[in-house]
């Protein structure tokens, strides 16, 4: 084996991978969080549904099948490409994984903006249909850009420390990237929306819309007129948004391109075939990889269903609007960044899978007290502080989660190497990516539907509070199930 392929990483290629992890957050979770509710927002309150809200989850689901279906195959791409650039590269970048990171980012920039410009103006199936089709090309274009920026860390970083070193570098950028995907579009939207304006005139409501309710945390004067006011919202202040942040992630995502060296080369391994059936058939075979999958599968289906409903449980469980998730947020993303401090300490007496069913328990707990908050009889300010308390407590399990991917991730993929004599870093996080983008699926699906039974209104939005309890029920048995992961270190420590 090539010995420069245990050459630990510089801090340069730490800070390349933690920009780029930006960009991934940023051309992801702001679509994740804020895309159903763009197509189908809260009945009645003066926003224009795109799709219905029974609909509108399949888009996101056909979206994330796709994404899913394509996630193994650019992984086994990426691992059969040559390093050394051909004929065919128009801009001669070496190797597998930095061309495909390098053309990806620029094209997805194009996705994500055209993702939020609906061509009807109303409830319409061209809706329906325009959005899947814009969303199973971002997906695919993100597929291509991301597992081979996410294989680049194993292949950098070979022993466990170096890994617990780098997935913290990456939970960093993750987590500042959450930052600016959750936390700062609550705010942004509103402030790039200049066409937001209040009509106090009764014919035009009359015409065009039901009244808007007037939250309960409103001052008294705001109420003597409640029945003659309507918030006229604009698609401005998401489209501005996704313009700002398509072209931060750009800029995000060529830092690894410039900064990294690849460690694998191919021409020094010219028998070495990656063979797409072979590697799945290994995959489906490799326990620890299972364990993981079922774990996280289940985690994700509950985590994203209440990241999903979040909008909707700020606007109709606490009474408040896109703003008020920015302060449910802040205090989690800086919750989750005080616990890296901590993190790399308790990782040395804590083994990978019992770090991350503290992570896993903490979130199970959390979630379903989101209903109970948005069922409690409270003023509007209390509630926001108790949900930015429960949001504390789970940026907690947040953060060791990101840290502690990249180490089981690299231990899997080591297992593999012992097993096969093959190093598929693209394959198994393409297979991952499967993973969380059926989790996915399921989320979408379950919050979609949750609100589509038991209602989503001003008027009944139980369905919308369920969701929090059904998402801690899932996150429990995915802890459950990660008790089972194996002790892969210590395989590995006898072949070494």
């Amino acid at each position: 084996m090539n010995k420069k392929e245990h050459v630990e990483f510089t801090w340069l290629e730490g800070l390349a991978l933690c920009l780029a992890m930006i960009g991934v957050q940023l051309s992801s979770e702001v679509m994740n969080q804020w895309g159903v509710y763009f197509y189908s927002p809260s009945v009645g309150v003066g926003r224009t549904v795109y799709v219905a809200v029974g609909m509108v989850g399949f888009i996101f689901i056909i979206g994330t099948i796709w994404d899913a279906i394509t996630d193994p195959v650019i992984g086994a791409w990426s691992d059969r490409t040559k390093t050394k650039p051909g004929l065919l590269r128009i801009i001669p970048i070496r190797g597998r994984r930095l061309p495909f990171i390098f053309w990806g980012s620029i094209l997805m920039t194009i996705t994500s903006v055209a993702f939020w410009y609906p061509p009807v103006d109303d409830t319409s199936v061209v809706n329906f249909v325009y959005g899947t089709v814009l969303l199973c090309m971002h997906w695919a274009l993100f597929t291509v850009t991301v597992v081979p920026l996410l294989s680049l860390a194993p292949e950098i970083a070979r022993s466990e420390r170096a890994r617990v070193r780098i997935g913290t570098w990456i939970a960093v950028g993750m987590i500042v990237g959450l930052a600016v995907a959750a936390v700062l579009p609550g705010i942004l939207i509103e402030l790039l929306d200049p066409a937001r304006t209040v009509i106090q005139d009764p014919a035009a409501i009359a015409a065009d819309a039901a009244p808007v309710p007037v939250p309960s945390h409103s001052p008294p004067e705001a109420t003597a007129d409640k029945t003659a006011e309507l918030v006229v919202y604009s698609p401005a202040g998401y489209r501005r948004l996704a313009l700002l942040l398509a072209l931060v992630s750009l800029v995000m995502f060529q830092f690894p391109v410039w900064l990294i060296r690849e460690r694998y080369d191919s021409e020094q391994a010219p028998g070495e075939q990656h063979l797409f059936r072979e590697g799945v058939r290994d995959a489906m075979r490799n326990v620890p990889f299972l364990t993981y999958a079922a774990a996280f599968f289940l985690f994700s289906v509950g985590f994203q269903a209440a990241q999903r409903a979040l909008p909707y449980w700020a606007e109709l469980g606490l009474g408040g609007s896109e703003a008020t998730v920015t302060y449910m947020m802040i205090p989690f993303i800086l919750l989750a960044i005080i616990s890296y401090f901590f993190i790399p300490i308790a990782a040395r007496y804590l083994h990978v899978k019992w770090m991350l069913f503290v992570a896993l328990f903490i979130i199970a707990s959390g979630m379903p007290f989101m209903y109970i908050i948005g069922v409690a009889d409270m003023e509007f300010d209390l509630k926001m502080r108790l949900g930015m308390i429960l949001f504390a407590y789970c940026g907690i399990g947040q953060g060791i989660i990101y840290v502690m991917m990249t180490p089981m991730m690299g231990e899997i993929i080591d297992y593999d190497e012992l097993r096969s004599g093959k190093r598929r870093e693209a394959l198994y996080n393409g297979l991952s990516g499967v993973t969380w983008k059926a989790a996915m699926a399921g989320s979408i699906f379950l919050a979609t539907q949750s609100m589509h039974q038991w209602g989503n209104s001003a008027d009944n939005y139980l369905g919308v509070l369920l969701v929090g309890p059904i998402a801690g029920g899932f996150a429990f048995l995915g802890m459950i199930i990660i008790c089972f992961y194996p002790r892969v270190d210590l395989v590995l420590k006898t072949h070494d």
